[in-house]
């Protein structure tokens, strides 16, 4: 569809001056309707921006809220192979309907029972449990830990579920991260 020549406005307001504004204000809304039901000038999507999630609490010490729908959450702090972090998590979330647990997660489903088809991110760690992520180490966290990180990278964090699974689940972690060397 090509550009409205701006003289048809002119046109159209010179053929209809009694009611100018009133005509004009048709004019549009009937272009607009055109546009849209053409594709065209389709309004964009807008998503509600959340609130920041990273928290600088003190000079070596970041607060991050995880999500337990995200596949990974960032916490903007890149780490060194050999430095020593604290993790303490609190907050209530959950790898499906039903189920809700604490960051050291627990047996997968509401009974216990498994999830058919589904492998988590780190195979003998508890479902719904607190992990972190550097590069292609992943570890488990839990409520409370100190490691040493394994590899250079950016510091992710996530829930043991699926990859691919995330979409049903619910709740958060707050998750404060310490550097104690």
């Amino acid at each position: 569809m090509g550009l409205v020549d701006p003289r048809a406005f002119d046109t159209f307001e010179a053929m209809n001056q009694p009611n100018r504004h009133f005509s004009t204000s048709i004019f549009c809304a009937t272009f607009m309707l055109v546009l849209l039901t053409a594709g065209c000038g389709t309004p964009p999507v807008t998503t509600p921006l959340l609130p920041a999630n990273i928290t600088t609490v003190a000079r070596d010490t970041t607060q991050v809220t995880v999500d337990a729908r995200a596949p990974w959450v960032s916490t903007g702090i890149n780490v060194t192979t050999g430095q020593k972090y604290q993790f303490t998590a609190i907050g209530v979330w959950g790898e499906s309907p039903g189920v809700n647990r604490s960051a050291d997660g627990g047996q997968a489903g509401i009974f216990g029972s498994g999830y058919w088809g589904v492998v988590p991110r780190l195979p003998g760690a508890p479902w719904g449990a607190l992990l972190g992520r550097v590069g292609t180490s992943i570890f488990l966290i839990g409520t409370a830990a100190t490691l040493p990180m394994q590899q250079d990278g950016v510091l992710l964090l996530g829930i043991n579920d699926g990859d691919s699974n995330v979409s049903d689940n619910h709740g958060f972690q707050t998750v404060t991260i310490k550097l104690v060397n």
